[in-house]
């Protein structure tokens, strides 16, 4: 029987183990990743429950493991929200697990370093895409679009990205995929260096960057889903009154209309002074 958690933890494992076969030369196996993904892709069919899944999870692993795991299943998700058929599902989802392999390559003094990093240091991080497709280049089991994935996710529309500098219709489909999907990762997690937000904030700066580095028609169907999925549950507002959400404004997404006690509070209105500060 399929059992969410059980692939999740399943799925953790084998991200540490990917990174720790790598800082110690020893040999790569893929096929684990590949059980994982036919798993998912076969047996995952409730949206709102693999978003609550990821919801109660979050933070629970090192972020080193457990980033590329959700961004496997954030992606999955947007894949069939973009109605991907099974097999371009799987290589979806095996992109997500691998994408961020190159930064196994990376000391952790750095990838965790909380202080500011120089240029040198960022160009050392930017390197981790180009590292990533060296390690998997020799494999010819991997589909060449997963391959393209490793080394182009951090190519953005507008042509700010590395290591190329691509600009839109240039970046393979699950580069852009992956794009939104660990965006919205990185901020809803606590990371060393940053504090993590709640996803209604992520949801909403996805959408500010839909206009140039991000693709649009992705962003507008991951924002409109997540709305419809954050509109009724349970908030902690900042005078530590626990409420609903009533409705939330595509313009304001992080300042929705909040239920408490049978009180209405617009968050958007400055003069009510109140924010969310977590999802419950």
């Amino acid at each position: 029987m399929f059992h969410l958690k059980d692939v999740y933890n399943q799925a953790i494992t084998i991200s540490h183990s990917i990174v720790e076969n790598i800082r110690f030369g020893r040999q790569l196996y893929l096929e684990p990743i590949d059980m994982c993904s036919i798993q998912i892709c076969k047996h995952v069919e409730d949206d709102e429950n693999l978003l609550e899944f990821l919801h109660s999870v979050q933070d629970k692993y090192p972020y080193l493991y457990s980033h590329p795991v959700n961004v496997a299943l954030i992606s999955f998700l947007i894949g069939k929200w973009l109605n991907l058929d099974e097999k371009r599902l799987e290589n979806l989802v095996r992109a997500g697990f691998l994408y961020d392999i190159g930064k196994a390559k990376i000391r952790d003094s750095l990838l965790n370093k909380a202080e500011e990093l120089t240029l040198e240091e960022m160009e050392i991080i930017k390197s981790h895409s180009v590292l990533g497709y060296r390690i998997l280049k020799g494999i010819d089991t991997l589909d060449p679009e997963v391959l393209q994935t490793v080394v182009f996710h951090h190519e953005r529309i507008d042509g700010s990205g590395y290591p190329l500098g691509l600009k839109g219709d240039k970046i393979n489909l699950f580069s852009r995929i992956i794009a939104v999907a660990d965006t919205f990762d990185a901020i809803i997690s606590t990371r060393t260096y940053s504090t993590k937000e709640i996803p209604l904030k992520a949801a909403e700066e996805i959408q500010a960057n839909s206009s140039n580095q991000l693709d649009s028609s992705i962003c507008h169907i991951f924002v409109n889903k997540l709305i419809n999925y954050y509109t009724g549950r349970e908030v902690r507002l900042s005078n530590e009154q626990v409420g609903s959400i009533v409705s939330i404004n595509p313009d304001r997404i992080s300042k929705p209309v909040v239920c408490c006690q049978n009180t209405h509070y617009d968050l958007s209105d400055e003069i009510v002074d109140l924010e969310i500060v977590e999802v419950l």
